[in-house]
């Protein structure tokens, strides 16, 4: 009977080993593991994955809302230094579909005298044929740089001015997309 209780002993002495092995390992009795994905970890699960990726992706979207908050409030600030109501972007455009504003600076294709600058977007250059001005340039949606963006377009890009909306030629390109682009952006052909 003693060998009984002697292998009897060992094998109760294996099974405690490995169940305080199992749950020193896991942490329950305060084992320090490494975070998953680590480099003394560098498996992880796919819902850890996921979780971390759901996380990240929330604060990059929180970051985007605030850099839109920020955009809009330089764009209402540089219309108000335009000399434009942010409330009645119209309070300022001419009969002729000139933009005019009280701006201090001149900017490409403008003049400056006395503080005003008045800016090229003329009716009188609808149905003439134009390109852009500088390297990509986005034509847009509706006359705003808030709407979708249609195409990006280069010099090489073709198009006819169909409409005059505050600063914003509206165009049309040979393929017959029709969108918006900034006044200072055309050049003419």
């Amino acid at each position: 009977m003693r060998r009984l209780d002697w292998k009897v002993f060992v094998l109760l002495g294996i099974i405690i080993s490995v169940v305080i092995g199992f749950l020193y390992g896991t942490g329950i009795l305060g084992g320090d593991s490494p975070d998953p994905g680590s480099a003394a970890d560098p498996l992880v699960s796919s819902s850890y994955a996921e979780q971390a990726m759901t996380t990240r992706m929330r604060e990059l979207e929180d970051r985007i809302i605030g850099l839109e908050s920020s955009v809009k409030s330089l764009e209402d600030k540089i219309n108000v230094f335009l000399g434009e109501d942010p409330l009645n972007p119209d309070s300022t455009a001419g009969t002729d579909g000139t933009a005019t504003g009280t701006g201090g600076g001149a900017t490409a294709g403008s003049s400056t005298a006395g503080g005003t600058s008045t800016g090229t977007a003329s009716s009188a250059n609808v149905g003439k044929s134009a390109t852009v001005n500088a390297d990509v340039v986005n034509l847009r949606e509706s006359a705003s740089t808030q709407s979708n963006i249609l195409k990006k377009l280069t010099p090489s890009d073709t198009f006819t001015i169909t409409k005059v909306d505050r600063d914003w030629y509206q165009v049309q390109l040979s393929d017959g997309t029709t969108g918006w682009i900034f006044w200072n952006l055309v050049r003419m052909k």
